[in-house]
């Protein structure tokens, strides 16, 4: 019997049913990734540029011309119902060679929508930019920045991984954008501006010509598949392993900590010198890691020099327990330190105080190795007045804790000793 012209309507309607499913199926499924945040692009002389929201079609064309005339590739997040209603825009901005990433369908924060609701908004996106020839997976910024663990997880199960910035420079005149970008830049920046600000549109082609000038070259998100994301369902501690703590390893050492390069190990070294981070940041000083502390250690710069002072020195903050050493105006060292802890004590029948001095002062004297004195061991000591010298130990606790000597950790103190000969200056300060 022949099909009637009902049966091969219904057949066709069925494969095509089926397969529609299974390409949204395909479209759709992405290998989950763990809740995780790209704080800071690839650590090389480049910058990302990015930006956000929406804007008209002048506005737009705008910064396109600017783009194209500067040879620079950008980043945009517009959110999904934009591309959906003004796909042409959507379209020129692709062709140009720029990188769409999702910035969910519409303008809620995505904190305040529930599981499902923050579902639909990504895929809703994700459409969206799919149909304009994007593929925005797996780089999600969420709208207005706000972020919470849940969101990170829901977007994480659908294979995105969420994109900070290093900095946004506000609402201000355009003169005050372009100098906030070019003085806040460094290696790895993120840096994110609104389309609908007229104040961020003008300041784009001197930013760019300044950013040239200081030496950056310019990437696009796709530079951040090489990077390494915080990672907000992992909490660092001691003998913690694996490529986050090499990641951490890595950020203190480049910021003038020295964390002894066991990269991938949470050992003794990498402990201190989170504690050094701490106390330079006034932060409490566990050696613990959580995500928000991996994220500011990322986004933070090397501590900054005195404007004033020799051309080397070594300064010694006693209130935050920390040692600096400071070369041509930049810091180059900073070390967890351990100093008096203002508490009487008796040595050879006469009482004193354990207080380190206050002051200015020289390093006087050395001893390479061992020292023995009669109230302890000092390992490769610089004395900088009298008995009071800045030496190893094998306990450098968090607090004051020594008979007035500067205690520095045994993987850091011979390395001081040869850095900083009889001579150096040495300012001592509360």
């Amino acid at each position: 019997m022949q099909p009637t012209l009902v049966t091969r309507f219904a057949t066709c309607l069925i494969f095509a049913l089926v397969g529609s499913v299974a390409l949204a199926a395909g479209a759709a499924a992405a290998p989950a990734r763990p809740p995780s945040e790209w704080v800071v692009g690839p650590h090389k002389k480049a910058v990302l540029l990015t930006f956000n929201g929406e804007a008209g079609k002048k506005g737009l064309h705008h910064v396109k011309k600017v783009l194209r005339r500067r040879h620079v590739k950008a980043s945009f997040f517009l959110s999904g119902r934009w591309v959906a209603h003004h796909k042409k825009r959507a379209r020129g901005v692709v062709r140009r060679g720029h990188i769409l990433g999702n910035h969910g369908y519409g303008r809620a924060s995505l904190v305040s929508l529930d599981d499902i609701a923050l579902r639909r908004s990504i895929r809703r996106s994700q459409r969206a930019l799919r149909r304009v020839g994007a593929y925005p997976r797996p780089f999600l910024r969420a709208p207005k920045g706000a972020l919470d663990l849940r969101v990170m997880s829901v977007a994480g199960s659908m294979g995105y991984g969420m994109v900070s910035s290093t900095h946004h420079p506000g609402g201000a005149s355009s003169r005050k954008v372009r100098r906030r970008v070019l003085e806040r830049a460094r290696p790895g920046s993120i840096i994110a501006l609104d389309l609908w600000r007229k104040s961020h549109r003008r300041a784009l082609p001197r930013m760019i010509k300044g950013l040239k000038h200081k030496g950056f070259s310019f990437r696009t998100i796709n530079a951040l598949e090489d990077v390494r994301p915080v990672r907000w369902d992992v909490t660092l501690s001691a003998g913690a392993t694996g490529p986050t703590v090499g990641l951490l390893d890595r950020r203190l050492r480049s910021q003038s900590y020295p964390a002894g390069g066991s990269n991938k190990v949470f050992d003794y070294a990498l402990l201190q010198s989170v504690f050094a981070f701490e106390k330079t940041h006034g932060m409490p000083r566990d050696g613990v890691v959580p995500p928000a502390e991996l994220r500011r250690i990322l986004l933070t710069k090397r501590p900054r020099a005195p404007k004033r002072g020799p051309r080397r020195f070594v300064e010694i903050d006693i209130s935050r327990q920390v040692l600096f050493e400071v070369k041509g105006r930049k810091v180059i060292k900073t070390l967890p330190l351990s100093s008096g802890n203002n508490e009487p004590y008796v040595s050879e029948g006469v009482e004193y105080v354990a207080r380190t001095p206050r002051g200015a002062f020289r390093i006087e004297r050395k001893i390479a190795g061992w020292r023995v004195s009669h109230l302890g061991r000092l390992y490769y000591p610089s004395y900088f007045i009298g008995g009071f010298a800045i030496h190893g130990s094998p306990s450098v606790p968090v607090y004051p804790a020594s008979h007035g000597c500067v205690r520095l950790p045994m993987y850091v103190a011979k390395g001081f000793f040869y850095r900083n000969p009889v001579g150096r200056a040495v300012f001592v300060h509360d």
